[in-house]
């Protein structure tokens, strides 16, 4: 789920970007996770065209409903 508090604070951001964040996993499960958030619909993945080109993440409409509720269950903990 950090992915997603992560990507509703920034708006958008690239892999490596999101991947500092204090994420202990291996590049592989971090990758694997993307891949699995994008595949239900949650997190969407753009390519931007430039020289080198990059891939930027945001949150869908879903992601943002997800961390909407998400940030509620957590202020009433």
């Amino acid at each position: 789920m950090e992915v997603v508090f992560y990507l509703d604070k920034v708006g958008k951001a690239g892999y490596y970007e999101i991947y500092k964040q204090d994420f202990v996993v291996s590049r592989q499960t971090f990758a694997n996770l993307l891949k699995e958030l994008e595949d239900k619909g949650i997190v969407s993945r753009k390519v931007i065209n430039e020289r080198p080109p990059r891939v930027e993440y945001s949150l869908t409409e879903k992601g943002k409903e997800m961390a909407r509720i998400l940030n509620e269950l957590n202020q009433m903990i």
